[in-house]
């Protein structure tokens, strides 16, 4: 990646000079440089850099090497770091191919453990890299993908911050209305919940605004165009139907099956979120550009505790169309 793009996304990570930043770097040995790359530019801002290269040989050799959970202390090392930096050329926690079945529970207890020290720092961002790994998983071929994703990364931050925060400002009142195709609409209510702006201090590709609406105040329809369900596959021409703040049923029988398989809280409408990034501008079933595109919209069902709800379900998806929110 280029260095002009890498300084305009540590800038707008908005780290203080001598802050320090931990960076886990997921992806293999011939791609350090790209770690390389993001530590020199966060050493240059004055920015204090530890790293940890997650690669398939450390999983194999450190974490899963023992018939032990790797001990408590162990993660210590991210003690003194005030951030945590993921840089994906990988999605974190994909397991080595062909790591034996009997060694996934060791690698699942590193990666809760992880989570729960990287959770709570002052900020935890995730960079999701343009990889092959990355576009394979996504679906789409490696120059297509790579061109997507460093159009999303090379926006300017400041302007992209400015925006967010007019958008929130035209919303008042604590109830969304929200209309699409087909003479749908759904309202929630976010009475004493807050918007929040991803501008650069939570996930890149990013560029977006979100809330967490009340779990049990959704109620109506929602038409998608292009219906992405994670795992599922893409489907045209979907409507969802929530009452009492969960999406009860759905046209598509593919996602009704995997409606049943979600844990419980899984079904609750857990955010609404708006795209804002002005060199995203299509839908095309991957969400991670889909929902950032500037002109859509997108609700998640599942987890929203950390965005200020209080469903703690362990799972979380996200669904975008286009509408017009009020």
């Amino acid at each position: 990646m280029e260095r002009r793009i890498i300084e305009k996304m540590v800038k707008a990570m908005n780290f203080e000079k001598n802050e320090a930043v931990f960076i886990n770097f997921w992806g293999t040995a011939e791609e350090m440089a790209e770690l390389t790359a993001f530590e020199n530019v966060m050493r240059d801002h004055g920015i204090m850099v530890n790293s940890l290269a997650i690669t398939d040989e450390f999983i194999t050799e450190e974490v899963a090497g023992d018939k032990k959970p790797i001990p408590e202390e162990w993660f210590g090392r991210y003690d003194k770091a005030a951030s945590v930096v993921d840089l994906m050329m990988r999605p974190a926690g994909m397991p080595p191919q062909g790591l034996a079945s009997d060694k996934i529970p060791l690698f699942g207890a590193f990666l809760k453990n992880l989570f729960k020290k990287v959770s709570s720092k002052k900020k935890f961002i995730q960079v999701t890299m343009p990889s092959r790994v990355n576009a394979m998983m996504a679906g789409m071929e490696y120059e297509k993908y790579h061109d997507r994703i460093i159009r999303a990364l090379d926006i300017d931050y400041d302007e992209l911050k400015k925006n967010c925060g007019k958008k929130i400002m035209q919303f008042s009142g604590d109830k969304r209305i929200i209309k699409t195709r087909k003479n749908c609409v759904l309202t929630m209510e976010t009475t004493g919940r807050i918007w929040h702006t991803d501008a650069g201090e939570g996930a890149f590709p990013c560029g977006e605004i979100y809330i967490a609406p009340l779990e049990d105040k959704t109620f109506g329809s929602i038409f998608f165009e292009t219906f992405s369900v994670e795992g599922v596959g893409v489907f045209k021409n979907v409507t969802l139907k929530a009452e009492a703040g969960r999406v009860v049923s759905s046209d598509c029988d593919e996602f009704n099956e995997f409606m049943k398989t979600l844990p419980e809280g899984g079904s609750i409408v857990a955010e609404l979120g708006i795209g804002m990034n002005p060199n995203v501008d299509c839908i095309e079933g991957y969400s991670a550009l889909d929902e950032i595109a500037a002109g859509t919209l997108h609700i998640a069902i599942g987890m929203n505790n950390l965005i200020g709800g209080t469903n703690e379900c362990p799972f979380h998806m996200d669904f975008v169309t286009r509408g017009e929110v009020l």
